[in-house]
């Protein structure tokens, strides 16, 4: 079994909105997508669940998707990339670390997490989150409000950078659980 690498990234309002207008696009800046194209240029997949699916636009992604979701989700048109999965979080991870297509090494396996605030801290709360991307709209903010402090509790902040209207934020899971 190859060993996996989890990042996961999130935007959030300036008092923890995590959508605007029912997405996170609202929120991001143009640094902060700038940011999200090189995580997934050094991710060989991503994961989101049913919800991320639905509300945000998956239709085409440069890499493997997978969709942890407790329910069918279609997408339209059908992202050829994409593939869903019915099953508890741990067994997803053990199942790409066994059999993700191999590459020309046996590296870890890049495993980008772009989901939403539920699945993201469920995944967190279950150690299985290495690092975490964390961007915030200094400025806008909107809906669905999480407790930045509990999801970032079991990491340590490792860099710090504001640029503009965003402050763009780096953790490393501070605690080995997996």
């Amino acid at each position: 079994m190859r060993a996996l690498i989890t990042t996961a990234n999130l935007i959030v309002g300036k008092s923890g909105a995590t959508t605007l207008a029912g997405s996170s696009i609202g929120l991001s800046t143009d640094e902060d997508r700038r940011r999200f194209k090189l995580l997934r240029e050094e991710s060989d997949l991503i994961i989101i669940g049913g919800n991320t699916a639905r509300r945000e636009p998956y239709k085409r992604t440069p890499i493997p998707l997978y969709i942890l979701t407790h329910t069918k989700v279609r997408l339209q048109p059908k992202n050829q990339l994409a593939k869903q999965f019915l099953m508890p979080p741990e067994q997803l991870f053990k199942e790409i670390g066994e059999n993700f297509p191999p590459t020309d090494d046996t590296s870890a396996i890049k495993v980008l997490v772009e989901a939403g605030p539920v699945l993201l801290q469920s995944l967190i709360d279950q150690g299985l989150i290495d690092h975490l991307h964390l961007t915030t709209n200094l400025v806008k903010d909107g809906e669905n409000r999480i407790s930045v402090e509990e999801l970032i509790s079991s990491f340590k902040l490792t860099s710090q950078q504001i640029i503009e209207e965003a402050k763009f934020e780096r953790y490393k899971k501070s605690s080995q659980k997996r």
